[in-house]
């Protein structure tokens, strides 16, 4: 029975796609834009900070591709100076 109650908490990810670094950091982390398909899932983009190995990361925002769309829509309107 303790073998399932961890499994069952357990999350996976695979990152399918590294799209590119946003910022790089002192201690070698670095946040990251990323396609992860988590627990098996279909990949959403994903941005968060990451260890060298990608063995640890921070929390993040996983997004959906229409949630991806809409969000670069209010970036190119958005006045970024």
């Amino acid at each position: 029975m303790a073998d399932l109650e961890k499994k069952k908490g357990e999350v996976t990810y695979e990152i399918t796609e590294h799209i590119g670094v946003i910022a790089q950091y002192p201690n070698n982390w670095t946040k990251e834009l990323n396609r992860i398909s988590w627990n098996g899932t279909n990949p959403k983009f994903d941005i968060r900070d990451w260890d060298e190995k990608h063995e640890h990361m921070s929390r993040g925002i996983t997004l959906h591709l229409e949630e991806v769309k809409i969000l670069k829509e209010l970036l190119t309107d958005a006045q970024l100076a």
